[in-house]
């Protein structure tokens, strides 16, 4: 670990230029799968009162097999700090603007359970003040000398005592990215930053999920009933333990107090999980809604501009910044681009910003004015070639769906892959999709688009429950149909993916057409039924999506599962999927590749040994390496794109009207 004082512009050379810029001269070179694992992720940006930026940014280091996360400080008075470390996220400003308090795992080994709250005063090393066992969630600061922190908090027995078993009464027995949760709850707890000593202060049976410091007391909420995700309780306690009922009956994802208005991102559960999510003022007791005119789904509160909240929401493809009050929603940032996340304090706001030819880089605005901060990922652009997709949407039934492709040099006829989001309340758009750029580099036309039930439009066009498969595959389909009329695609060489529900959307599209000459499937679902079983969410998330539960609506759940409808598959289909995805359990691939083995179909399946839901982005640096290699190898010999060479099939055909 090491704190470092010095010019910025000294730091991007000596970290961030490619290992090979000094042999390219300013050619621009095609794009490689040893970029993409270069490019940096910025994590979070944090304002204090005085103005300083800390900004969180992850960069993998690949021999290590490790990302190294750096904090980086910009001081008002121009001083520029650099804290280099392993895990660490949440940066938090003190009241007083002379601390900086994060989580982090520094120092900590491969087996060592939890993370820490470490607090640095702007010189010096950052020194630990407390330990979770069961980690840190999340942290805030009460005054300059004490934080609130959210720890998993396990109940009496849930730890076997010699480690070899865990014991729980509780739905869900483990979490995507978390693991083992069963009888674990969150609680609060004050840390006195001098001493080190940790009191918990709450003792809530179900876990809370968020909180907010309002004045000298702390605002949290939970759920009513642990077997359902919503409604949630919202609360507030004080530091003595004095606490009082404030709101409920909404589903909230964000409280956030401003000059003692407690803010809330809630819905009232209009249409399900699917709800968008609103801004409202909590007062007397009541919510009073200040975005529902907007009817977008709004992903943050991302702090106070001039006393206002100020927020991020997605709109048709874009993310934008807004401020929203009485009067309205006044957007700050609105381009061809995506906020990522964004933090404001007094008439400062910053952001993390990318497009799709630009990777994230941080920007402050002003007064009106708008500045660029980090050049981070700047080498990309200059060094590779980048596309911009065209944008190309299409009318169906009545509703304009919006989509993209993305076409690479050259005037003959190529392969074609079509990308589908996750979800379902995804959303693609002007995204800076390194996968996608990393294909257009290989030679394919990508395409892309956010059929019925993604985000980023009104809350009917989100609602695609009971219809998964249907609606979003004739939308997606006749997308398709529009950029094989205008592009130069082969048709004999069309390829099919998508992550999570584009998984589970690719697993359908094979059993319904036979256009696709290959398809690959990762992290999704296949069997419905399973999935209610398993899933950390299925038994509150497929009631909601598919209707009723595998005990009373067994023929829906059938329906809906393509593992049980490969009969008449012909195409090809690659399966990928990470041990620890406990979102989408890896019985799902397992239960496609088993349908289609045994019914004579050509599949494979690659299963990593680690990884969570999220595993083609967050997953280890050589697993995503890996991932690529395997994907793009596997569509290229299924594509017959070999030497240049070319592979025809006479056997395309339609099983549902294409």
């Amino acid at each position: 670990m090491r704190g470092l004082k010095t010019n910025s512009t000294e730091i991007c050379l000596q970290a961030y230029i490619p290992y090979n810029a000094s042999q390219i001269g300013g050619f621009v070179r095609r794009l490689t799968i040893d970029d993409v694992i270069r490019i940096a992720r910025i994590t979070d940006v944090r304002l204090s009162q005085k103005g300083d930026l800390a900004i969180i940014d992850l960069v993998a280091d690949v021999d290590k097999n490790k990302y190294v996360s750096e904090i980086r400080v910009l001081t008002s008075a121009g001083d520029e700090f650099y804290l280099v470390g392993e895990g660490d996220s949440s940066p938090r400003w003190s009241p007083s603007s002379n601390k900086l308090a994060f989580i982090s795992r520094r120092g900590a080994g491969k087996d060592d359970k939890g993370s820490g709250i470490y607090v640095w005063g702007l010189r010096g090393e950052p020194r630990r003040v407390a330990w979770f066992r069961d980690g840190v969630l999340d942290l805030e600061w009460l005054d300059d000398n004490t934080l609130v922190a959210l720890s998993a908090t396990p109940r009496e027995g849930f730890y076997d005592p010699d480690g070899d078993y865990i014991s729980t009464d509780r739905l869900p027995i483990w979490f995507d990215g978390r693991g083992f949760i069963g009888s674990l709850t969150g609680q609060l707890y004050l840390v006195d930053i001098d001493s080190g000593r940790v009191r918990r202060i709450t003792d809530e049976e179900n876990s809370i999920q968020g909180f907010s410091i309002c004045g000298n007391a702390i605002c949290y909420y939970t759920r009513e009933e642990w077997r359902r995700p919503f409604p949630h309780v919202v609360k507030r306690i004080t530091p003595g333990g004095s606490q009082d009922l404030i709101l409920r009956g909404y589903a909230v994802s964000q409280l956030y107090s401003i000059d003692s208005e407690l803010y809330m991102l809630g819905h009232r559960m209009s249409i399900g999980i699917a709800s968008h999510y609103r801004l409202w003022r909590i007062l007397d007791g009541d919510a009073h809604c200040l975005s529902c005119s907007l009817d977008k789904n709004i992903h943050m509160i991302a702090g106070d501009l001039d006393g206002k909240p100020l927020v991020v929401y997605p709109d048709q493809g874009r993310i934008v910044l807004s401020v929203i009050d009485s009067k309205g929603p006044r957007d700050l940032v609105r381009r061809n681009g995506v906020v990522i996340t964004a933090n404001a304090r007094g008439g400062r706001a910053a952001y993390v910003y990318a497009s799709p030819t630009q990777p994230p880089e941080v920007y402050v605005v002003e007064n009106g004015s708008e500045k660029r901060i980090t050049r981070i990922n700047e080498w990309v652009s200059r060094e590779a070639k980048l596309y911009e997709p065209i944008y190309e949407p299409v009318e169906i039934n009545g509703r304009r769906i919006d989509g993209w492709v993305i076409i690479p040099e050259g005037d003959s006829r190529k392969p074609l892959i079509l990308y589908i989001h996750g979800g379902p309340k995804g959303m693609y758009g002007y995204y800076f999709n390194p996968e996608m750029q990393l294909m257009a580099s290989e030679g394919f036309i990508v395409a892309f688009c956010n059929p019925r039930g993604s985000d980023g439009y009104d809350e009917e066009f989100a609602d695609i429950r009971g219809g998964y498969g249907e609606r979003d595959y004739e939308e997606i389909m006749t997308f398709l149909d529009n950029i094989v009329r205008k592009y130069p695609v082969d048709e004999d060489r069309m390829a099919v993916t998508g992550i999570s529900y584009g998984g589970y959307m690719t697993n359908v599209v094979i059993t319904k057409t036979h256009r696709f000459r290959a398809a690959v499937s990762e992290n999704g679902i296949a069997d419905w039924i399973a999935d209610y079983w398993a899933s950390d969410i299925g038994y509150y998330f497929n009631p909601d999506q598919i209707g009723g539960t595998p005990i009373d609506n067994l023929e829906e759940y059938i329906r809906k599962s393509p593992a049980l409808h490969v009969a008449s598959v012909k195409t090809p289909l690659l399966l990928i999927h990470s041990m620890e995805d406990y979102r989408c359990f890896i019985d799902q691939s397992l239960a496609m590749h088993t349908a289609m083995v045994m019914a004579g179909k050509d599949s494979r399946i690659v299963v990593f040994t680690k990884g969570s839901h999220g595993h083609s982005i967050a997953g280890e640096p050589r697993h995503r390496k890996k991932r690529y290699e395997i994907k793009i190898s596997w569509l290229k010999e299924k594509l017959g794109i070999k030497n240049g060479g070319r592979e025809s099939r006479d056997t395309r055909h339609t099983i549902q009207g294409h």
